[in-house]
């Protein structure tokens, strides 16, 4: 006579449950890559429409100076006689989009705030000055997200990514908020 197997409770994780744990473990490490991935792709992006403005501020200001531009544009960035959208002779206006700025911003065509202190000059006589910087650094509001990257192009021609700003660009972002604060007084 055959006997009746025990049913006993068995012990540790069988093959399946293994796998199952693996395959999601693995699924949140390549989510995790493939968003810096797509961070990284956007900051390569966003340095080289830098670095094509700057060639073609480059070619402008060899037939008189850097543009006389506005801080950022008031109304539409498109259409304002003042924004460096329409200053710049030859520049794609995608150029002037970021990829970290919000979409409400990119929708805009302009996510950069011009040094308007360079306005007029030769590259030489502001080596060190920036020249660009994503405006979302600018927002004040805490209801807006901010990005993880400010893209800044110097006149010295480098353009790059960072996660905090420099000093003279946080001093720029305060005395914008100055302006601000005082022009609605």
């Amino acid at each position: 006579m055959l006997k009746p197997r025990s049913r006993r409770k068995p012990l540790g994780f069988g093959l399946i449950e293994v796998l199952a744990v693996t395959g999601i473990m693995t699924g949140l490490n390549s989510q995790s890559n493939f968003r810096y991935a797509i961070n990284m792709a956007n900051e390569v992006k966003g340095i080289n429409n830098l670095k094509q403005i700057y060639l073609l501020l480059q070619t402008q200001c060899m037939m008189g100076g850097l543009p006389n531009a506005a801080f950022y544009p008031k109304g539409d960035p498109k259409k304002d006689p003042k924004s460096i959208v329409r200053l710049v002779q030859g520049a794609p206006p995608q150029l002037f989009v970021s990829p970290f700025a919000p979409p409400a911003l990119q929708e805009k065509g302009l996510t950069f705030a011009w040094n308007d202190a360079v306005n007029g000059k030769d590259f030489d006589a502001v080596r060190n000055a920036w020249l660009l910087v994503d405006v979302a650094a600018f927002i004040a509001d805490p209801n807006v997200a901010k990005p993880t990257k400010y893209l800044i192009l110097y006149a010295n021609g480098k353009a790059e990514a960072v996660s905090t700003l420099p000093p003279d660009i946080v001093k720029a972002v305060q005395e914008a908020e100055a302006r601000k604060t005082k022009a609605t007084e």
